[in-house]
């Protein structure tokens, strides 16, 4: 009797222990997103789910390709140390063509489209390019800001048959603020700017201009004969250059150095970008025309 009662004992808490943890598993669906380089973490939605979202937990048997989408069916098994999680289904595996993934940096500012002429392109570099080129397409995901510098994972996918290219964004690396100039800075800053006209006379063969540095903020030019740098600020239609400073050497001859002092150092100039020219004006009154230089 009492070896009986003792048999039974034992049996009741291997019971509950198995009751328990059965009680503790329970089975979810997910999509998994294709072009991943690591995993975990994974990039998945759930059944409710509108954006992607991080997974970081590995999950057991399974085999994860970049090239396929997929529905899978998880089962969580929650112990007293950790969460397991285990593939008990794969419920759909869909092939993705023609995919790429790539490493871009992103421009802080929007560039023209050579078509509509509108602020409306992004400038990229990828990793596998070292130069700046643009894309007026949407990356799918991205809420791309002005003045941010930004790297990307982005994956490219080209439709069937056709040429066109669809942008997604897989992740964002890093994400820098720059200085808070408008995006007509960015359009300055592609050329290099001849003076062509002061006050009103023509003084080209006096060969002074100014270049424009979007990224930091900055001007550099000569007047001819003196180098000249400093700052430019934009707000609306009104430029300024505050903090100038030049080089000292005398100047033989007739110069204009004195009047393109005059003018860039008045702190209320209106300024007007017109075909090829940068036109600035004070008080309403034209008074420096400058000719872009292209490369």
């Amino acid at each position: 009797m009492k070896k009986s009662l003792k048999s039974s004992l034992f049996f009741i808490p291997l019971f509950l222990f198995q009751y328990t943890l059965q009680a503790q598993s329970s089975s979810f669906r997910i999509k998994v997103k294709s072009g991943l380089d690591n995993t975990p973490p994974y990039l998945v939605k759930y059944y409710n789910s509108r954006d992607w979202e991080n997974f970081y937990a590995e999950i057991q048997q399974f085999n994860y390709n970049a090239g396929f989408e997929y529905n899978i069916r998880v089962k969580k098994t929650k112990t007293a140390q950790a969460s397991i999680y285990k593939l008990e289904e794969i419920i759909s595996k869909l092939q993705v063509e023609n995919s790429e993934i790539a490493i871009w940096d992103i421009g802080e500012n929007y560039v023209n489209d050579p078509v509509s002429g509108k602020l409306t392109c992004l400038q990229i570099k990828s990793n596998k390019k070292n130069k700046w080129e643009y894309i007026s397409a949407p990356i799918l995901g991205f809420d791309y800001r002005e003045h941010y510098r930004y790297r990307i994972k982005v994956k490219q996918t080209k439709a069937k048959d056709t040429d066109s290219i669809h942008y997604e964004l897989l992740n964002i690396i890093s994400k820098d603020k720059v200085t808070e100039l408008p995006s007509v800075a960015s359009f300055l800053a592609r050329f290099k700017w001849n003076l062509l006209q002061l006050n009103g006379k023509d003084v080209t063969s006096n060969r002074a201009n100014i270049g424009f540095d979007a990224k930091n903020g900055t001007i550099a030019g000569s007047t001819g004969c003196n180098n000249f740098w400093g700052n430019f600020s934009i707000k609306g239609n009104l430029i300024s250059f505050p903090h100038l400073a030049s080089t000292m050497k005398s100047c033989n001859g007739a110069n204009i150095e004195n009047d393109f002092f005059a003018v860039v150092e008045q702190k209320q100039i209106q300024f007007d970008i017109a075909e090829q020219t940068l036109n600035l004006y004070i008080d309403g009154r034209l008074v420096m025309i400058f000719g872009l230089e292209r490369e």
